[in-house]
């Protein structure tokens, strides 16, 4: 067999460009791995804190396909200076030397931590020896030098910059001239100097002491807290700006989805525990205006400082007051500012303008609109007319068909941008999204199950009395709503009360509930029984209505009663038809019931 020119050359083409292909993989393939160093900041001793973090550091370079390198430094300047040099490419900070990372590093908050418990955020507080005769703040504050006080790390929030804000520049007390010894030291440090009688009074924090009472719990029954702080919230998660754009949406991914989503629930839950060890839930997405309210804080501080500094004169404390005063006003206009209005609304305090050049009306749009309308009626007026033998349709029905039909038609062009129908095609292109989210609700988590199943029955029970009161408060005005058997003046205003029950959403019908009652089941069994009232009210009147006459004429004849022939004529049967709109409602609660 011989085979033709063009099929040697072709096959020789395919084998090298699969020769090509296959050379250029493996060269990828060994290619080293990308290394990245993940600074952490320490908040006790490195080796504890190695221990802890590297079943988390594992699982990112897994995730990531880089190595992850932990880099622990002696205090938190180590971590932002490392970062400022690129040693460090992203890191775990607190609020305060996040901010200066921001500011010396180049950095960027692209998320922030939560707690296993859905804590909002931590507490600073001054600790004491549990036996200590301090037993207010008033006590450490009467500045005789008696006192040997511990500080955190100078860029700590809540080892100095809330004390600092809080405590003391507000009383423009010098640290150096209130205490005997005044040291900086980690948060484990301090407390175990407070423990073992070395310090008389320390900052520190509430996650640490919730870490102690995990690990160190003889050592968190000999200390005392003194004072706390307001609440601070949450540490966030810092990386280099300059960083390559696939290495961000590796990490970016990681960050979003580890404790959340897994293989299995196996695989879930010990990434869960890996985060438990850390003190964290699970991680938010965020930005550089989470360490706004730091800001702000720092500012505060400042202006304590100055109104009690005795080296300024008062125009130098007007002066510098004015300024800081100024930098608050700027954050709070920066902030109005970076609220995001809507196209084709006016900005908040503008007024606005009328004439329809201002209300940037898409003509195109509407021009599209009107013509697929005037084809569309061109097309079933031609379509209804009559061909060959039959019934001559009336030019009258034939436009008003056709009208009805053009509207439709035109309704649904005009909405297909309002509804993003344009949209669909990624329903096929994100399949595999869906699929994984999907897959989720199959990793159940049963360690609350009998909270969940208490709850399901509730859920139930309001659906079942929302239902059953609302059945009852139908019948009648159902009666009145059909025009068979009650006036119309009656009818009319009937149907017009039921239009406003089925109109307004059961959310809003249970918040006016709930500053009546309260919060709980009742204002969720009341809001569903009026909702649905309106709903079955409709829904009986029409069955009503297209009953046969009959049975009604029937009972009449007997001379009885009007109340007699609706018990007699009407509900026999319509009974059947009520029991399953009543049942069809009943379902429905319950998902609304889910909500409320």
């Amino acid at each position: 067999m011989k085979f033709s020119t063009p099929l040697i050359k072709a096959s020789l083409a395919f084998l090298l460009l699969v020769f090509v292909l296959g050379f250029s993989s493996s060269a990828q393939e060994k290619q080293p791995v990308r290394e990245f160093n993940f600074g952490i900041i320490t908040t006790e001793s490195s080796d504890n804190l190695s221990t802890l973090w590297t079943p988390f550091l594992e699982d990112m370079g897994k995730m990531t396909g880089m190595k992850i390198n932990a880099f622990f430094a002696a205090d938190y300047s180590g971590i932002i200076e490392a970062m400022r040099f690129g040693e460090v490419e992203a890191a775990w900070l607190s609020n305060k030397s996040g901010l200066e990372a921001l500011r010396r590093s180049d950095g960027e908050v692209f998320a922030k931590a939560t707690y296993p418990d859905g804590a909002p955020g931590y507490k600073s507080v001054l600790l004491v020896p549990v036996d200590s005769p301090f037993q207010t703040l008033e006590d450490i504050l009467v500045c005789d030098k008696s006192i040997n006080f511990g500080m955190g790390d100078p860029n700590s929030t809540s080892g100095t910059l809330m004390p600092m804000a809080y405590i003391f520049a507000p009383r423009g007390i010098v640290l150096s001239e209130c205490f005997q010894n005044v040291r900086n030291a980690t948060h484990e440090a301090n407390g175990m100097a407070v423990a073992n009688n070395l310090l008389d009074v320390a900052t520190n924090n509430t996650t640490n002491l919730k870490r102690l009472a995990r690990t160190r719990p003889e050592i968190l029954k000999r200390i005392r807290v003194l004072w706390e702080s307001p609440l601070i919230q949450t540490d966030p998660i810092i990386w280099r700006k300059d960083l390559p754009p696939e290495v961000k949406q590796k990490m970016l991914y990681f960050f979003m989805t580890y404790g959340r989503r897994a293989e299995n629930p196996a695989e879930l839950q010990r990434q869960r525990e890996v985060l438990g060890e850390l003190d964290f839930g699970m991680f938010l997405p965020a930005n550089d205006s989470h360490l706004d309210p730091i800001i702000r804080l720092e500012i505060i501080r400042d202006m304590g400082l100055v109104q009690t500094d005795r080296s300024l004169s008062d125009e130098q404390r007007k002066s510098q007051l004015a300024a800081l005063t100024e930098q608050l006003q700027a954050m709070q206009l920066a902030e109005e500012d970076a609220i995001i209005k809507p196209k084709g609304l006016p900005a908040y305090g503008d007024k606005p303008s009328r004439g329809a050049s201002k209300l940037n009306i898409p003509w195109s749009r509407v021009l599209f609109t009107l013509t697929v309308g005037l084809i569309s009626f061109g097309f079933f007026f031609w379509s209804s007319a009559t061909r060959g033998a039959g019934p001559i349709t009336p030019i009258k029905d034939r436009v008003f068909d056709a009208s009805i039909w053009a509207i439709f038609i035109a309704a649904l062009v005009w909405a297909f941008v309002a509804a993003e129908i344009f949209k669909a095609p990624l329903l096929i292109e994100n399949a595999n999204r869906m699929g994984e989210y999907a897959g989720g609700f199959l990793n159940l988590d049963w360690k609350e199950g009998g909270l969940y199943l208490q709850q399901m029955s509730v859920t139930i029970q309001i659906a079942l009395w929302g239902t059953f009161l609302s059945v009852i408060a139908a019948i009648p005005f159902g009666l009145l709503s059909a025009r068979n058997v009650a006036p119309a003046p009656v009818v009319f205003v009937v149907r017009r009360i039921m239009d406003a029950f089925r109109s307004i959403n059961e959310l809003v019908v249970g918040t006016m509930f709930v500053v009546t009652v309260g919060l709980g089941p009742f204002a969720g069994v009341l809001a569903l029984a009026i909702h649905t009232t309106g709903v079955l009210a409709k829904l009986f009147s029409e069955a009503v209505e297209a009953m046969d006459a009959g049975p009604v004429e029937g009972v009449r004849a007997t001379g009885a009663r009007s109340i007699h022939e609706v018990v007699w004529g009407v509900i026999p049967q319509v009974a059947p038809l009520w029991t399953s709109y009543a049942l069809y409602r009943f379902e429905s609660n319950t998902r609304s019931a889910t909500i409320l």
